[in-house]
C-alpha cells in the first residue's frame, strides 16, 4: 500500500576514517528528521557496491519508503560524494574494512535518532556491499531485525589473504592510492570474461544493455580501486567467508540472500548458496536465498527487477517484529 510521496533527504555525518564526511540520502514518505515523531515500519541502510554510488539505488529505495520503511544510503569512502573524484576507489590499505562496517553503524545510529523508539533496522548490501554487510551482522547483529545479501560470493578464504598480501605488497612499494592494472585485471578483468560474445567489458553487470551503458557513462562508475581499495576488499572477503565470522551472527538473525543465476560474482548461484550454507552450518536458524535465473549481477537493474523488489519488500514485511518483542533498535 503507498504511503504517500516519497521524499529524498541529504544525510552526512563524519566517517570512522577520521577524514572522510559520508554523504548519502533517506527516503520517507513525510519528513524523516523531526525528532522522535517518525514511525516507518523499520529503517533499511543499504550498502552499495564497489565502484558505483549510492544514487544508483534510487528507484529501490523508493519503492521500499513507498511501502513503509525509512531506507538510508551513504557513500562509502572512496566513492562517490564522499570523495573528490580523483579520490574515487581509494581506500586504506590497513583497516579499510572496519572502518567501512563502522560507517554503516554509524548511518544506523543517526537513523535511529529520528525514529520512534524501538523502530526495527534491517541492513541490505550489494556486492561489495554484500560483504560489508555480512561483516556488519557478525559485528553489531544484535542492533538490527534482519539482513539482505544481494549479490554477493563465496571466495576461498586463503585465496583471499594470497590476493590480501599482494594488494598490501604492491601498496608498500607503490602506495596505498596506486592503481595497479595487474591487481585490476585479476579482479574485475575476470568478470568481464565470464561473458561470452560480450559487448563490453561490463556485461557481467547486467543484460539490460540500458544499464550497462549508463554505468559506463557515468563517471562515478566503474573506476580502478586503488592497491588500498584491494587490499580493504580482500579484507572483507578472506573475513567473512571463514565459519568463526560466521558463527559471530546472532543465530535468530533472519538472513535474506538474492542473486542473478548468471552473475559471476556468485559463481552462477554456486557462492550464493555456498554462503548461505556456510550461515546455516555456523547456527543461523533463519537463512533464506533466492536465485533470479536471467538476471546477471546487478539483480535490481534487471528488466525483471519488478520480482527482486517484491521479494525483498515481502522478505522485510514478514520479518518486521511484533509489538512487545525485541526489535533491536537504538541510538
Amino acid at each position: 500500500m503507498s504511503q504517500g510521496e516519497v521524499a529524498r533527504t541529504p544525510v552526512s555525518f563524519a566517517s570512522a576514517d577520521g577524514v572522510s564526511t559520508i554523504h548519502g540520502y533517506a527516503w520517507y514518505a513525510g519528513d524523516p528528521t523531526v525528532g522522535h515523531e517518525a514511525r516507518p515500519r523499520g529503517v533499511v541502510v543499504l550498502v552499495h557496491g564497489m565502484a558505483e554510488h549510492i544514487e544508483r539505488y534510487d528507484e529501490f529505495a523508493h519503492y521500499l519508503a513507498d511501502g513503509g520503511y525509512l531506507v538510508c544510503g551513504h557513500n562509502q569512502i572512496g566513492h562517490g560524494s564522499s570523495a573528490a573524484p580523483d579520490r574515487w576507489g581509494c581506500l586504506p590499505a590497513h583497516g579499510g574494512s572496519k572502518i567501512l562496517v563502522e560507517d554503516v553503524e554509524r548511518l544506523r545510529a543517526l537513523a535511529a535518532t529520528w525514529c520512534a523508539p524501538g523502530t526495527p533496522c534491517f541492513v541490505f548490501g550489494h556486492s561489495m556491499g554484500s560483504f560489508v554487510a555480512r561483516h556488519y551482522a557478525a559485528t553489531y547483529g544484535d542492533r538490527i531485525s534482519g539482513a539482505v545479501i544481494c549479490g554477493t560470493g563465496f571466495v576461498e578464504p586463503r585465496t583471499s589473504r594470497a590476493g590480501h598480501a599482494m594488494a598490501a605488497a604492491i601498496a608498500r612499494m607503490r602506495g596505498q592510492d596506486h592503481k595497479s592494472a595487474l591487481l585490476h585485471a585479476m579482479a574485475d578483468g575476470a568478470y568481464a570474461k565470464a561473458i561470452p560474445n560480450r559487448r563490453t567489458d561490463f556485461d557481467w553487470l547486467s543484460h539490460n544493455q540500458r544499464n550497462v551503458d549508463a554505468y559506463i557513462a557515468d563517471d562515478a562508475c566503474g573506476f580502478m580501486f586503488s592497491a588500498g581499495g584491494y587490499a580493504t576488499l580482500t579484507e572483507l572477503t578472506a573475513e567473512v567467508c571463514t565459519l568463526e565470522c560466521a558463527q559471530r551472527v546472532p543465530h535468530d538473525l533472519p538472513l535474506l540472500y538474492v542473486a542473478g543465476a548468471e552473475d559471476p560474482v556468485g559463481d552462477c548461484g554456486r557462492g550464493v548458496v555456498r554462503s548461505a550454507e556456510l550461515a546455516r552450518r555456523a547456527g543461523s536458524t533463519d537463512v533464506t536465498y533466492r536465485i533470479f535465473d536471467g538476471m546477471r549481477h546487478e539483480v535490481l537493474q534487471e528488466d525483471g527487477h519488478a520480482a527482486v523488489f517484491d521479494c525483498v519488500r515481502g522478505w522485510l514485511d514478514r520479518h518486521v517484529p511484533v509489538p512487545n518483542q525485541d526489535p533491536k533498535m537504538e541510538a
